[in-house]
C-alpha cells in the first residue's frame, strides 16, 4: 500500500507504527479512566475513540486532550467527600458517561480533524489551519479552565459570589465565583496553551507532525529547507510559546466567566435547607419552594431552568472556540 504524502512529497504521520502507538495509548487511557472510576463504560469507549482521533491528527492535539483529561480527573476526585456534602449532584469519583465526554470533546474532534485535512488535502477544506488550531485551543482552554475552577473553587474557604450581582451564594451554586476559582481558570487555560506547544515540540522531534500547517517549523527530509508562514506562526520555536500561552490564558478566563454567567442566568440552582446542599433543576422551580425528595422545601437561589450543565458547557466552549480562532488568526495577520 502506497503511503500517504503531503503536496510537497513528505510523508503523512499515521503510518503503521504511529497508528499502533495511537491505539495503544488511547486504549490505556480509557482503561485507566474506567478502572479509577473517572469514566463509565460508555464514557471509556467514547474516550478511546476520541483519544485515537486526537492523536491521529497530531501530537499537539493528543497532548492537549491528555492534559485536560488527566488534570480534570484528578481534580474531580480531590475533596470528593466535602463536595458530596455541598452538592447533591456530585458523584463520588466523578465517573463521566458518553454524554459528558462528547460535550467536552466532540467539537474538538471536528476542529482537529479539519485542521489535519487542511494539511493533507487543503483544497477540500475552505478554512484556515490557523483559525482551526485556534478554535481547538480555545475549546479546551474553556473546558479545562471551567473544570479547574469548579472542582477547586468549591473548596475555597471564601464565600462564592454570584457573577451577575455579586450576591453571596452557597458553595456549588451555578454562576458562583471565588478568587481561587478565577485563579484556577487562568491556570487551566495556561496549562492548555503549554500542552499544545509541548505536543508540537515533541511531534516535530519525533517526526509525527505534518509540516506546513502544524507546529513543526523545521523542513521535512527532502523539503525545501525554508519555513512556511504557518510554520513560523505556530512553530515550535520560542516565539510561539508566549502566543499560545496567552491565547490559552485569555480563552480560559473568558470561557470560565461566560460559563458562570450562563449558569447564573439560564441554569437552575436550588438550596435544600434540610441537607444543606445545592440541588439541580429536578428538585425545584424558579421563584417557588417545591417539595424535595425528603419532604422539604427547595429554595430558589439563581437561574432559570432552561439549560442543563452540559448545555451551558457546550455553549461556553463553542463561543470560546470562536474567540480562540479569532485571536490566533488576528495574530497571524499582524506578522504577515
Amino acid at each position: 500500500m502506497k503511503p500517504l504524502t503531503l503536496p510537497d512529497g513528505s510523508l503523512v504521520p499515521g503510518q503503521v507504527a504511529w497508528s499502533i502507538f495511537v491505539l495503544l495509548l488511547a486504549g490505556l487511557l480509557a482503561q485507566r479512566g474506567l478502572k479509577k472510576g473517572s469514566l463509565s463504560l460508555s464514557g471509556a469507549l467514547t474516550a478511546f475513540l476520541v483519544g485515537a482521533i486526537h492523536m491521529a491528527c497530531g501530537l499537539q492535539y493528543g497532548a492537549t486532550l491528555i492534559a485536560f483529561y488527566l488534570s480534570s480527573s484528578k481534580l474531580t476526585r480531590l475533596g470528593a467527600k466535602r463536595k458530596a456534602l455541598l452538592e447533591e449532584t456530585h458523584k463520588d469519583g466523578g465517573a463521566r458517561n458518553i454524554t459528558q465526554v462528547l460535550s467536552n470533546s466532540l467539537a474538538a474532534c471536528i476542529f482537529a480533524s479539519l485542521s489535519y485535512l487542511t494539511v493533507v488535502a487543503p483544497k477540500r477544506v475552505p478554512l484556515s489551519h490557523i483559525s482551526l488550531a485556534g478554535a481547538f485551543l480555545g475549546h479546551y482552554a474553556c473546558c479545562c479552565a471551567d473544570t479547574w475552577a469548579s472542582e477547586l473553587g468549591i473548596l475555597s474557604r471564601s464565600v462564592p459570589r454570584l457573577v451577575t450581582t455579586g450576591r453571596k451564594v452557597p458553595p456549588g451554586t451555578n454562576g458562583g465565583v471565588t478568587l481561587l476559582g478565577l485563579c484556577c481558570s487562568v491556570a487551566g487555560g495556561l496549562t492548555i496553551g503549554l500542552a499544545f506547544f509541548a505536543g508540537g515540540v515533541a511531534g516535530c522531534a519525533w517526526g509525527v507532525v505534518p509540516r506546513g500547517g502544524s507546529l513543526c517549523p523545521l523542513p521535512a527530509k527532502g523539503g525545501t529547507g525554508r519555513w512556511t508562514l504557518r510554520d513560523a506562526m505556530l512553530g515550535a520555536g520560542p516565539a510561539a510559546l508566549p502566543v499560545l500561552v496567552a491565547v490559552g490564558l485569555a480563552c480560559g478566563l473568558f470561557g470560565s466567566l461566560l460559563d458562570s454567567f450562563l449558569g447564573a442566568t439560564l441554569q437552575f440552582t436550588g438550596w435544600d435547607p434540610k441537607t444543606g446542599r445545592v440541588v439541580g433543576a429536578g428538585r425545584g422551580k424558579r421563584g417557588t419552594g417545591t417539595g424535595g425528595g425528603n419532604g422539604t422545601q427547595v429554595v430558589h437561589v439563581s437561574g432559570l431552568s432552561l439549560l442543563s450543565n452540559n448545555g451551558v458547557n457546550f455553549i461556553a466552549a463553542a463561543a470560546t472556540a470562536a474567540l480562540g480562532a479569532a485571536l490566533l488568526e488576528s495574530w497571524s495577520v499582524t506578522v504577515r
